[in-house]
């Protein structure tokens, strides 16, 4: 069930994003792009999982460290203030900063974690805990911190 929403929630992040980046620049365009660059970098794993594309260790890796990569400097992607068209994200984020921050932290640890088990798996079915785990803590500040589609 959990493998289910994270699809779904990949699928709309892709459709979403091409649209969302037309007029943004400087920061809000960055942390689109960072963004973006999250969401591709879980479509290479969750087509492993779901039996799409033949499980590689290395490819969903190196993947899951792109993540991790990109969620140690999310919090320099939002400064306060950073709302304007068209941004998504909402005045909660600067509201509730330390809870931005530890969602953040979340989000690389769950990456971190299915970096490692990536890298020791046989199969992308034994990462399917750590891929949900990663996708619950997108989901979730995404709930917290992002304008309703």
């Amino acid at each position: 069930m959990k493998l289910k929403v994270l699809i779904s929630l990949v699928a709309f992040l892709a459709v979403t994003g091409a649209f969302a980046h037309s007029g943004a620049s400087g920061v809000v365009l960055e942390r689109m792009e960072m963004m973006k660059d999250i969401s591709d970098q879980m479509k290479i794993i969750v087509t492993m999982v779901k039996g799409d594309e033949a499980y590689d260790a290395g490819r969903a890796q190196a993947a899951a460290q792109a993540i991790a990569g990109h969620a140690r400097t999310l919090t320099e992607k939002f400064p306060e203030g950073s709302i304007g068209h068209p941004s998504e994200a909402i005045p909660a984020i600067w509201e509730n900063w330390d809870d931005f921050v530890e969602q953040t932290e979340q989000l690389h640890a769950t990456a971190i974690a299915l970096a490692d088990q990536a890298a020791s798996a046989d199969s992308a079915d034994s990462l399917r805990d750590e891929v949900a785990a990663v996708g619950q803590t997108c989901s979730s500040c995404h709930q917290d911190f992002r304008k309703a589609n």
